[in-house]
């Protein structure tokens, strides 16, 4: 009985230290109501934040950026402050561009990132949202209207959120660690005793 009782706080303490009980440190929030506003929510302070992508559809037509998605802003205020933030020739990320290396840098809890494709025709599309086949997951980009087959995607593969870490504190999971280790030690000095 004391032996299952130390198996399940060690499982508790195990998934504790491997953060089974912690949010994501980012997630991807679809277009309510087809408005094409998604973006990705960052949940916690991020050193940085990136992915790789084959840019797949945009192929070598266009480079594709990023902005933050202010607070408190919906609907139509969204719809203007993004039109007015998003200008051709700010777009950073491509296909021949660090082999489609898409690394937004450090991110704060509570960022909403947004991104737009800026076309080599000139055009710039702020619409878009996730789309998901075979397994991926991608930016689908609204250049035709919503659900066309010419739209523009590109995937998100390989995220990487590397999660701020404050100068001082202890590592994850040690306290979790010690305690398991202190419970098999104490599980063995017991089964000692009683052989």
């Amino acid at each position: 009985m004391m032996m299952k009782k130390l198996a399940l706080v060690a499982g508790i303490a195990a998934s504790l230290s491997t953060g089974a009980f912690a949010a994501e440190p980012f997630e991807f929030v679809t277009a309510a109501n087809g408005n094409g506003f998604a973006y990705i929510q960052i949940n916690e302070d991020l050193d940085s934040f990136s992915f790789h992508s084959d840019f797949k559809s945009i192929g070598n037509s266009g480079k594709v950026g990023y902005y933050l998605y202010p607070d408190g802003l919906s609907g139509k205020e969204l719809a203007d402050y993004v039109k007015a933030t998003v200008a051709a020739g700010d777009a950073e990320f491509a296909k021949k561009i660090d082999s489609g290396l898409v690394d937004l840098g450090a991110l704060k809890a509570g960022d909403r990132v947004g991104f737009f494709l800026d076309r080599n025709n000139g055009d710039t599309v702020s619409t878009w949202d996730f789309a998901e086949k075979h397994g991926v997951t991608y930016i689908d980009f609204t250049k035709n209207g919503v659900g066309s087959s010419k739209d523009e995607w590109m995937s998100i593969s390989d995220p990487v959120a590397k999660v701020h870490a404050p100068a001082g504190a202890p590592l994850p999971g040690v306290l979790a660690v010690l305690l398991v280790g202190g419970m098999g030690a104490g599980a063995l000095k017991l089964r000692r005793r009683r052989a």
